[in-house]
């Protein structure tokens, strides 16, 4: 893989990661209702299955995913699902007050293995993510250079930035904190929650 390719494979991967979604908006909403330390332990638990996702690409297992017709759509209705529950717990609690912004969590904190296990459930169970690997890695590969050592790279690439999106509208977001739990908290609520059901509805009538 030459340098050339390299860049191009960074445009790539900065367009897909700064193209906000559900990882992105989960770590906007822990960022929010918690902290940015629930917003980066939720986003080691996403970048953990993407790295997964582009390792199991690599070794031919994405495309057998995809070739299922049927493993795929449990993985997509599976994911669909989850998607929509959370955009459902959202919703249901825009009746709630607003919360007192100035304390260090804001909001009753799930723990910090149940957020890395949401960041992990959501970016796994999108099987959007294989089909992604599967279809960008090949066109970056140098069939003449060592195959494995490329993967690893277009991977570890493909996960440190988008952990440093999620990071970084995470910290965007905390500096509307105050606003966004305070009068406006309904809105927030109804707002995120609404696009989690939206992103869930998409991944259900998508196709391979």
């Amino acid at each position: 893989m030459s340098l050339d390719q390299y860049g191009l494979y960074l445009v790539a991967v900065l367009i897909a990661v700064l193209t906000p979604g559900p990882a992105v908006m989960l770590g906007i909403t822990n960022s929010i209702r918690h902290n940015t330390t629930t917003s980066f332990i939720g986003a080691l638990g996403c970048v953990s299955a993407t790295g997964l996702m582009g390792a199991l690409s690599a070794m031919g297992l994405g495309a057998m995913i995809m070739a299922s017709a049927i493993l795929f759509d449990l993985i997509r209705f599976a994911g669909a699902a989850y998607l929509i529950w959370l955009g459902i717990k959202m919703w249901r609690a825009s009746g709630k007050p607003p919360v007192d912004v100035m304390s260090e969590q804001s909001m009753p904190h799930p723990g910090y293995g149940r957020c890395y296990l949401r960041g992990f459930l959501i970016s796994a169970s999108n099987p959007k993510s294989i089909a992604f690997f599967t279809a960008l890695f090949p066109m970056f590969l140098d069939p003449e250079a060592p195959l494995m050592t490329q993967f690893a790279v277009l991977d570890s690439t493909f996960v440190l930035l988008s952990f440093a999106s999620i990071m970084g509208y995470s910290f965007l977001a905390a500096r509307s904190k105050n606003v966004l739990l305070g009068s406006a908290r309904r809105w927030f609520d109804r707002v995120a929650g609404g696009i989690f059901i939206s992103f869930g509805l998409a991944l259900a009538a998508s196709h391979r």
